[in-house]
């Protein structure tokens, strides 16, 4: 797993210089990596498949025509933070929103997620439906927190470059989420919570 993971990131490396050197064909490679990244992410912002669609086709287009492609120090935090602003402002010409952390962050809640990721039988369709009820009662900025750190794998630095907060911010919310959900949830509902994530 570690050797398949360096391997990877000098891909990446590779890939991302050939860009930087002028090697446009290369950005594709990066948009089919992370595609289904920024469609998930987006689609918890704003439930518009259309409109997610012409979003990551902006924000690639946009890194395609930046002239400093090579200061962009982590595509995947750039991409994701790129993927939030769009739809902040797409959110702020249809309605009245006057902060970024307003933005609603949903958590899907159907049983056809249930059963596709995380559900065996009818018990873990109930156990999870039990835990997305705790989960629903979090802030907008907890839940994101928590999904981008045990969904998606990111760190406490990445989280912050993305939601333009501390490190340290990411931490303790991350902490008191986990509180919160401990005084909510029995211990083997918060385990499977943790477990599903980590999945």
């Amino acid at each position: 797993m570690i050797k398949n993971n360096a391997k990877n990131e000098e891909k990446d490396i590779y890939q991302w210089q050939q860009f930087c050197q002028g090697k446009t064909a290369a950005l594709e490679f990066f948009y089919l990596k992370y595609y289904n990244l920024l469609y998930n992410y987006g689609l918890k912002l704003l439930n518009d498949p259309d409109h997610i669609q012409d979003f990551i086709q902006d924000i690639f287009y946009k890194i395609c025509k930046y002239k400093h492609p090579e200061t962009i120090s982590n595509l995947k935090v750039y991409l994701l933070r790129s993927m939030r602003n769009s739809v902040y402002d797409y959110y702020s010409t249809i309605k009245e929103i006057q902060n970024i952390d307003d933005m609603e962050f949903s958590i899907p809640d159907d049983d056809i997620v249930f059963n596709h990721f995380f559900a065996k039988d009818d018990e873990d369709i109930q156990r999870w439906k039990s835990v997305l009820v705790a989960i629903q009662t979090l802030t907008n900025r907890q839940k994101q927190i928590l999904y981008l750190y045990y969904i998606k794998d990111l760190s406490h630095k990445e989280i912050a470059d993305i939601l333009d907060i501390a490190p340290q911010t990411s931490v303790n919310t991350l902490s008191n989420t986990i509180k919160k959900l401990s005084t909510l949830l029995n211990k083997t509902l918060l385990e499977y919570l943790l477990i599903c994530a980590l999945a």
